[in-house]
């Protein structure tokens, strides 16, 4: 039976290394986040979409429930798992996993509209996840260089600005990079952003 051997990384990190056929599982499934979550991550939770082939709650209720692991949210073929570490690559081996990435720590979903979790679904299970979408980032203040470059690295573009509200454009995709930022206490979708002025 393989186990993943620890390999010493810079600052005393610790780096998981796979089989061949898992690193393929890693390479194929999941993005580069949750890859590098699963190479050198701890024991804490974290939460992740997940993308099958089929209905989750038709499908694969009966076997994430004999997973043990907690869904925080679903809708038609994606779901938001809290996941650790240990636990990417076993997922993974389901057939009828698609894909998966990395959402973020469980807490800071806090910062999101609900419906904005339910179009971050939508998306990912329709494989748009990447196409523009409008957002309305509310920031402690009214923001400057630092969040600019935040915002930018994230792979959004800064359509207007009011005080401390923004209007941004971009990939739904780079939404877990916008929960980085401590300066954002909240983010909501594309039907509130398009009612600010352009």
């Amino acid at each position: 039976m393989f186990l993943p051997l620890l390999t010493g990384c810079r600052f005393g990190e610790k780096r998981r290394t796979f089989s061949p056929p898992d690193n393929e599982l890693l390479q194929t499934k999941a993005d580069p986040r949750l890859r590098k979550e699963a190479a050198t991550g701890g024991d804490e939770p974290f939460a992740a979409i997940v993308v099958y082939r089929n209905d989750v709650f038709l499908e694969q209720s009966e076997s994430l429930q004999r997973s043990s692991l907690t869904v925080l949210n679903e809708l038609g073929n994606s779901v938001i798992l809290l996941l650790r570490p240990g636990q990417i690559v076993p997922l993974l081996k389901g057939p009828s996993l698609r894909k998966a990435a990395w959402f973020g720590p469980q807490g800071l979903l806090a910062r999101l509209e609900p419906s904005l979790e339910l179009d971050m679904l939508s998306r990912y299970g329709a494989g748009t996840e990447d196409r523009d979408a409008d957002l309305l980032l509310r920031f402690v203040d009214v923001g400057g260089e630092k969040e600019e470059r935040h915002v930018t690295a994230a792979g959004y573009r800064i359509v207007t600005r009011a005080g401390p509200t923004w209007v941004v454009a971009g990939p739904m995709s780079g939404l877990p990079k916008l929960l980085e930022s401590d300066r954002i206490i909240y983010i909501e979708g594309a039907s509130q952003a398009r009612t600010m002025p352009r």
